[in-house]
């Protein structure tokens, strides 16, 4: 009798880390949560105890053992260069080796990317994260994956979290200079953090790593009534984002309708921001659909994970 076999799907972040078990045709039959497992928070080798507890507590909800496991997928936050995908991938083989069988196939991928294949079902289409940061991933018809932005706020970031506090300090600097008007802004910012005068705007950035993303929340609230300075800078923000994804569009040389799913804080609620990108993107792109995620990330794994879809990496 053949012994059945399964997959485990991760979803690694920074406050808390999912896992799935399936079987080979995807069926769920096992969910369980652990803490964070972002390496770059807690350190590489307690991130490679937690995952290897966690896939081991999911073998255990199914009576199964780590030696039917065929295939697994580690999606997981601050994972996004090959030298640490590998090194936390060979650390977790060798934890979960079983002496006189073979090895689980384990992939170690970003979270965006197991986000993409959650959103599409491991179809083709966009996934745009604007929260702190922003990037964007695609995937072709093709199977070929391609990744915009993600460079971080000194290279990059453009319509994140970050770039709107940072363009927010920067109207308001402007204001004490002269240069431009964002009363509402540089009251409100004196109101609410305290940054009431040129010193204390230096000192908190520059002395006091004044969290710059913080300040987006109060951009919206001003946006949304109204206050100038604040509109602009989330039309400026939306369409540095949206450059990115006309881009996207070219790289994927696809014809016809291309789906959009809108992960992060920034966009994947109900924001003055996020109306006013959607608003931008189908203005500027008839042919793109914004729709909500067919799978959670941590499905997107799984999906991954099956032995069909490492066969057709491999091809």
């Amino acid at each position: 009798m053949n012994t059945p076999g399964f997959v485990v799907g991760v979803d690694g972040g920074g406050t808390k880390t999912v896992g799935e078990l399936a079987d080979l045709n995807g069926d769920v039959f096992a969910t369980h949560s652990v803490g964070p497992s972002n390496p770059n928070v807690i350190g590489v080798e307690e991130s490679v105890r937690l995952l290897c507890t966690l896939i081991r507590q999911l073998c255990t909800l199914r009576s199964c053992r780590t030696s039917q496991l065929k295939g697994i997928t580690l999606g997981l936050a601050g994972a996004s260069g090959e030298k640490l995908q590998n090194d936390i991938r060979e650390k977790v083989t060798r934890v979960l080796h079983v002496a006189g069988l073979p090895d689980p196939s384990i992939q170690v991928v970003a979270d965006i990317r197991i986000a993409l294949e959650g959103a599409f079902g491991g179809r083709p289409g966009i996934a745009v994260v604007a929260g702190t940061g922003s990037s964007i991933m695609y995937k072709k018809n093709d199977g070929g994956i391609g990744l915009l932005g993600g460079w971080g706020r000194v290279l990059g970031d453009e319509g994140s979290g970050f770039f709107i506090g940072l363009e927010a300090l920067k109207a308001v600097t402007r204001d004490y200079d002269g240069r431009a008007q964002a009363n509402g802004l540089r009251n409100a910012l004196a109101t609410r953090f305290g940054l009431d005068s040129r010193f204390r705007i230096i000192e908190a950035v520059y002395r006091q790593q004044f969290p710059i993303p913080s300040l987006a929340p109060l951009v919206f609230d001003l946006a949304a009534q109204g206050e100038k300075a604040s509109c602009e800078i989330l039309k400026t923000a939306a369409k540095l984002l949206a450059d990115q994804i006309e881009s996207v569009l070219m790289h994927m040389e696809e014809e016809g309708s291309i789906g959009i799913v809108l992960y992060g804080g920034l966009v994947e609620h109900d924001t003055p921001y996020k109306d006013i990108f959607i608003a931008e993107l189908t203005n500027r792109f008839p042919r793109v659909r914004i729709q909500p995620p067919l799978f959670s990330a941590v499905h997107g794994a799984v999906i991954m994970a099956l032995p069909k879809n490492q066969e057709a990496r491999q091809t």
